[in-house]
């Protein structure tokens, strides 16, 4: 029931570091696999996560420290007013958590997203990306989302950020013009799924003052830029000089581990704060907390 993703497949029993071990007894260089953050196996984070699974490993209805520990070293690396973490199992609930609490927060239900755009693999996740619903098997974008243009640095439809923000401002007014309302936007700080390209650089700086002044909140998907993986910049919207509302979190988050984060304010987590609970069963639970500290 599973596709292939080589010809011949590969049937790995071992990895360390940069390599990885196949069946029979093959060694190869792993430049493909974008999850890993230090390397496979890493000694300090197997050894952290095994002492704690012999520890406790329950889920999130009890207190323990390592949730507290991890999301305290996590939101000391964030600009001051991003001062709340969720945590959850994956970068794809970590996107749904965000789109469910702008559709909450503002009472509105649209959402903008990038065209090759890609946010995860659930219902929400599927909708909210261009690289799904455009592509085979896809049935296009639903009435409430409005897809923009991939604003790209390089051999794009528009030589300027001035050019793409102009197109893009005259999109939402026609989406609502029509009687729509955007609760958010999202994008990723470089498309990952759209081939790994750099956003025109002055495009974020234009569109989000603007979309903040009507009241739409701004999500930047960090799963694939986050934790230095950009180089001088730690985060990915750091490289287009805003702050957003909200920022997604998965994949290099633990180093493998299953594990996710929403951060954003307290503001938006109060608004968020409806009676209708959210509660994650092992978001955050203490073994992956001690994987990603």
């Amino acid at each position: 029931g599973l596709s292939l993703s080589y010809n011949t497949p590969v049937h790995m029993s071992a990895a360390l570091f940069q390599y990885m071990y196949d069946a029979q007894g093959g060694t190869y260089l792993d430049a493909y696999n974008n999850i890993p953050h230090v390397g496979h196996s890493h000694p300090a984070i197997t050894e952290a996560a095994v002492k704690q699974l012999r520890k406790l490993n329950t889920n999130t209805r009890y207190l323990y420290n390592s949730y507290a520990d991890y999301t305290e070293n996590l939101l000391s690396l964030f600009p001051s007013n991003l001062n709340k973490a969720m945590l959850v199992n994956s970068g794809s609930e970590a996107s749904d958590l965000a789109t469910r609490m702008a559709k909450t927060v503002t009472g509105k239900q649209g959402m903008a997203v990038l065209k090759w755009s890609y946010h995860g693999n659930t219902q929400n996740g599927i909708n909210i990306s261009s690289y799904k619903f455009d592509r085979k098997g896809g049935k296009g974008a639903q009435d409430w989302i409005l897809r923009l243009p991939l604003p790209k640095a390089y051999n794009g439809s528009h030589t300027t950020a001035e050019g793409y923000f102009t197109e893009a401002k005259k999109m939402i007014e026609d989406f609502e013009s029509k009687g729509n309302q955007l609760a958010g936007f999202i994008a990723e700080p470089i498309s990952g799924c759209g081939g790994q390209v750099p956003l025109m650089d002055g495009y974020l700086k234009l569109l989000v003052p603007y979309l903040k002044q009507k009241g739409i909140l701004v999500i930047i998907d960090e799963v694939q830029t986050g934790f230095g993986r950009l180089g001088k910049w730690f985060w990915g919207f750091e490289m287009h000089d805003i702050v957003p509302d909200m920022v997604v979190l998965g994949k290099p988050i633990a180093n493998g581990h299953p594990m996710g984060a929403l951060v954003t304010t307290a503001a938006i987590t109060d608004a968020f704060n409806n009676g209708m609970e959210f509660f994650s069963s092992f978001g955050g639970n203490p073994v992956s907390c001690e994987a990603a500290k």
